[in-house]
């Protein structure tokens, strides 16, 4: 079968902010060891990426002990962690800084009313600001922002933010109503086709000289070029069906009716930016 290049592991749906594009999928989380088992299988795949998401990945208690785990097995795999930072301290950064090559923050805004508006909360920016001031220079750093009709104008003013930062990736999300708050509100956040597309005009022009590597992320992108692994060991497939459940089925077979060629065309990108950073 064809080479899984990386995978994004949803840890756990549990959440400690209530943004309202949101669009998890709400399931109980698995025990340490049966994840352990999950990460075996993905290791034996010859998987080189796995990105925790959630939800909170930091509200699953073991993601540590299980990090630990993958990287005693695989020292050379990449393990990235996408998280809102609330919670990180000293200790949990120091945790980080030893587990994970990648951290991912989200910022939506450079407004505080904003991100308390849209269930974030008025600590989300303040907090990331901090974060980017912890983590700078010290790993990788992604920025995520989902574009959405409430934020669109003030989306190429995060440019101001990034560039004050040491940071490798910004990653322009399209609002996709697929499922839970995302879909329910869709009417108030959905943007059109053109509207995107002027976005992406406008913020490849600000940054036309820049080192940072910038995508858009749109509807096709979400549908061609992700696998998502969720808390009970679900994969989901490029359109959103369950395949299998990694935990408990053939790994070769959660994986044989996936087309990956777009997900292929993701790993040579980041191939591609990684040895640059690395030269």
């Amino acid at each position: 079968m064809n080479k899984i290049y990386s995978v994004c592991w949803n840890i756990t749906e549990k959440c400690n902010e209530l943004c309202e594009f949101c669009y998890r999928t709400i399931v109980e989380d698995l025990y340490l060891e049966e994840n352990k088992l999950i990460a075996d299988k993905l290791i034996e795949l010859g998987v080189e990426k796995i990105t925790f998401a959630g939800g909170e990945p930091l509200l699953y208690k073991h993601l540590f002990e299980l990090a630990k785990y993958i990287k005693s097995k695989k020292p050379d795999i990449i393990l990235s962690i996408t998280t809102n930072g609330l919670l990180i301290d000293d200790q949990i950064a120091n945790s980080i800084l030893k587990l994970f090559d990648w951290i991912t923050l989200d910022l939506e805004s450079t407004s505080i009313e904003f991100h308390k508006q849209v269930g974030r909360g008025e600590r989300h920016l303040p907090k990331t600001i901090e974060n980017l001031n912890r983590f700078n220079g010290k790993m990788y750093i992604k920025i995520n922002t989902v574009a959405t009709r409430q934020n669109i104008n003030d989306i190429p003013f995060i440019w101001n933010i990034i560039q004050k930062f040491n940071i490798q990736r910004w990653k322009i999300f399209r609002y996709y109503p697929i499922t839970y708050k995302a879909q329910d509100n869709q009417d108030y956040f959905a943007i059109s086709d053109e509207e995107y597309e002027n976005l992406k005009r406008k913020i490849l022009q600000i940054a036309i000289d820049s080192q940072v590597q910038i995508d858009f992320n749109d509807y096709e992108e979400f549908r061609t070029t992700y696998f998502s692994i969720f808390p009970n060991g679900t994969l989901k497939d490029n359109s959103g069906n369950v395949t299998c459940n990694i935990l408990n089925d053939s790994i070769d077979e959660c994986f044989q009716s996936i087309d990956l060629s777009n997900h292929l065309l993701r790993k040579k990108s980041f191939e591609k930016f990684t040895h640059q950073k690395n030269n």
